[in-house]
């Protein structure tokens, strides 16, 4: 059975390495021994993340001797600047990463020691080796612990905690192994350079995900087809050669793309079959439905109904077509698994940079004893309780060659699971190369399936008001707004845009504005466009008019259509209606509440200087009314105030009104529209100006006579406006004046009556 073997970092002997480590490859020496160096970053556990200050790094060297003994083994390193050791954690880890050796910080009581800021660990000391000392660098033999099968794999670690600031980057490779073979010198292999960024945790966008800028293969999807076996991919890079899958292929150091993993020999879609899969037939282990009897047996996972069960295993027989998945049998060595060069992004936008995950193989663990987990093998000592997987893969992505983000360990579960992080371009950067690398601790195991890779815009999310489809009087102006959210700030600059074809051109009618100063609501940043249509488009001709708010964040990114953002499900369609000839008459108030599933209508107006009549019309939907009855006016021309009410005892659940004024000769206007419901409150806001500025409307429902305690207060706490109301029984209109001179941002609007209070948050902006 095979367990693949990975030795920590972005070590490609063959591809990443310096020119000199290469060559030392073609003797028979650079065979049989390897070496790698990485992190894990323990802070972030299984759940991964960026590397940001106070986290946990665990720094480790690996050392692989497949055949012969090697002399003088040591490492040498140092404590990366940016950090601080952390005392009593210089040690050798096995093939599954668990503590081997443990060594005190004194120097030369043990094998292992740290002086200043220098690290060093005699690896495979043992007084049985003469004329070793524990200050003598050990000697290392394949047959040695902790072993995998024939070879031996240690592995020399240190932690450190990490002491930098946001911004700043961390040195993580460097440091040295020292060889000798027989009778030859010692030599000295230099780790190459490696650099880590300390960058915020954002994870992965929380808002909407725009599209996929990846590029290639197949936008991350690695495409689909009937063959089981695809093909190579240009994007994985030399470290790894291509295998097509059967019981014993692909192995360490190669990578198969795929629609179903199970042996060639063996066809099956079934992931049913037993760990490990005995021979079926008697025939020999050749025909095993599973490659090395344990992996499993799936499909791909893009489309897929459940995201992380993923897709079954393809019926290439039946079916012509089947998702294909990157599959990666880790190598001793550290390799890029995949890299592209990503072109034509945005500056100064943040991208979610992501992939989905798979672990393969249930039970492909390797002990310190070299025992491998196979069913019933009660010998092996697996790393957690009922734990036989071994090694977990962990990935580390790449951007233009810093390290921003690892994975973390991740465990078997039988399921997909998404990995990624948010990454800001910066003031001019428009393209990246992004590598991942296998970042996972040496030993059996680390066998996983990779799709879905995604590089895509974090865009925020956009609300109009008072509505995508208002309805305007023929004539009149019509105030728009929309609030901008985004969990990311910097989506700051803005027009407003105007089409008269439907959506086919849009022309700006607002000069390119910002940056805007959002504020945190809680939950996102926030901040409120507005604009005002004006009178001379509205008039009937521009019924049917769409305007829509673009977004971006730079100005110039306003002006390229691929690095600016609008709400394309969401664009105001504005409809203009004949409101009729203005009518000699004021109207002071028109309110209304429910009694016994019956809509009461109340309206007062001033003088009236004619006959008119009040036609009340009653709405479903807010948008189709009908009339439902007439009311004479009083006929009294010298009347300072005259009052009306209507009731409605076909009221049901939820309905709208409005009153339709007339003359004798036929002009006519509306009042504005109210919205009544059955489930009534004794005291609730029925509408709030919002945002405000000099003054700050609202208008509250009260089921009785009685005074109401308002309230305005800054973020603080600290109450800047307040004023006393007689409530009526129904829609009272309320304001509270001078508050133009209050500074822009966010306020709380209370309102205290007969023990009940009302909370809404409000935005205060400058005209």
């Amino acid at each position: 059975m095979k367990s693949s073997i990975h030795l920590l970092k972005k070590i490609s002997l063959s591809y990443i390495l310096p020119a000199v480590f290469c060559c030392c490859l073609m003797n028979a020496e650079a065979q049989n021994i390897d070496f790698g160096k990485s992190y894990i970053n323990l802070t972030k556990g299984l759940n991964g993340g960026t590397v940001e200050p106070g986290d946990t790094l665990e720094i480790r060297a690996s050392f692989v001797v497949r055949s012969g003994t090697y002399d003088s083994c040591a490492y040498f390193d140092a404590v990366p600047a940016g950090t601080v050791y952390i005392p009593g954690t210089v040690r050798v880890l096995t093939n599954e990463g668990k503590i081997y050796k443990q060594f005190t910080d004194a120097i030369n009581d043990d094998p292992g020691w740290i002086s200043g800021a220098n690290v060093r660990i005699n690896l495979g000391f043992t007084p049985a080796a003469l004329p070793a000392t524990a200050a003598r660098r050990g000697r290392v033999a394949n047959t040695h612990k902790p072993r995998f099968g024939g070879t031996c794999i240690m592995i020399a670690s240190f932690r450190v905690r990490v002491t930098a600031a946001y911004g700043a980057n961390i040195l993580t490779g460097s440091g040295s192994m020292t060889y000798k073979n027989g009778s030859l010198p010692i030599q000295t292999f230099t780790f190459p350079a490696n650099t880590v960024r300390v960058y915020r945790n954002f994870g992965i966008c929380s808002n909407t995900i725009g599209g996929n800028a990846l590029g290639t293969e197949t936008n991350g999807t690695f495409g689909s087809g009937r063959p089981r076996n695809r093909g190579t991919s240009a994007n994985v890079p030399p470290g790894y050669t291509y295998n097509v899958f059967t019981t014993g292929t692909p192995n360490d150091y190669f990578y198969g793309i795929a629609n179903n993993t199970s042996t060639r020999t063996n066809y099956t879609t079934l992931n049913t079959w037993p760990k490990p899969d005995p021979d079926p037939d008697g025939a020999g282990p050749l025909t095993t439905h599973r490659v090395f009897s344990v992996w499993d047996i799936i499909g791909d996972h893009t489309g897929a109904v459940s995201p992380t069960l993923g897709n079954p295993a393809a019926d290439t027989v039946a079916n012509a077509n089947g998702g294909y998945m990157l599959i990666i049998n880790a190598a001793y060595r550290i390799d890029s698994a995949f890299q592209q060069t990503i072109s034509n992004l945005c500056p100064n936008t943040y991208y979610e940079i992501s992939c989905w995950m798979r672990n393969i193989c249930s039970m492909c663990g390797s002990d310190s004893n070299g025992v491998n987990a196979t069913s019933g093998n009660v010998a092996y000592i697996p790393t957690g309780p009922a734990d036989s997987s071994g090694v977990c893969p962990n990935l580390t992505f790449e951007v233009d060659g810093v390290d921003y983000y690892t994975t973390g360990n991740l465990l078997y579960s039988g399921i997909w699971v998404k990995k990624g992080f948010t990454f800001l371009t910066g003031p001019a950067q428009t393209s990246f190369t992004l590598k991942f690398f296998n970042n996972a601790p040496g030993g059996g195991g680390n066998d996983w399936a990779l799709d879905d890779i995604s590089v895509a815009t974090c865009s925020p999310n956009m609300s109009y008001s008072p509505s995508i489809t208002p309805v305007v009087c023929w004539g009149n102006p019509l105030v728009l707004y929309d609030t901008v959210r985004s969990f990311f700030n910097n989506y700051t600059y803005y027009k407003w845009q105007r089409s008269t074809d439907g959506g086919a051109t849009w022309v700006d009618v607002t000069a390119p504005a910002g940056p805007s100063v959002p504020f945190w609501n809680g939950t996102a940043w926030e901040y409120v466009s507005s604009y005002t249509v004006p009178p001379a488009n509205t008039q009937m001709t521009d019924s049917g008019d769409m305007y829509r708010l673009v977004v971006a964040t730079t100005s110039s990114n306003l002006s390229d259509a691929n690095c600016r953002f609008t709400d394309q499900g969401n664009i105001i369609t504005m409809t203009v209606i004949d409101c009729g000839i203005p009518l000699g008459i004021q109207m002071i108030n028109f309110t209304g509440h429910t009694k016994n599933n019956t809509a009461l209508l109340n309206w007062t107006t001033g003088r009236e200087a004619e006959q008119l009549f009040y036609d009340i019309e009653k709405s479903t939907d807010g948008i189709n009314f009908s009339q439902i009855g007439t009311i004479n006016s009083h006929g009294d021309f010298e009347s300072d105030m005259n009052i009306y009410s209507f009731s409605d005892p076909d009221f049901t659940i939820t309905s709208f009104y409005r009153i339709k004024l007339r003359n004798i000769v036929g002009r006519t206007g509306y009042t504005r529209t109210i919205q009544l419901t059955a489930n009534i409150v004794p005291f609730s806001f029925t509408s709030v100006v919002n945002p405000f500025s000099d003054e700050l409307r609202f208008d509250i429902s009260s089921t009785k006579i009685t005074s109401a305690e308002t309230e305005l207060l800054n973020i603080s706490g600290i109450v800047v406006r307040k004023n006393r109301f007689d409530l009526t029984q129904g829609i009272n209109r309320l304001k509270l004046n001078n508050t133009s001179n209050l500074a822009p941002g966010v306020y709380i609007l209370r309102v205290r009556s007969d023990g009940m209070i009302l909370q809404k948050t409000v935005l205060k902006q400058n005209n």
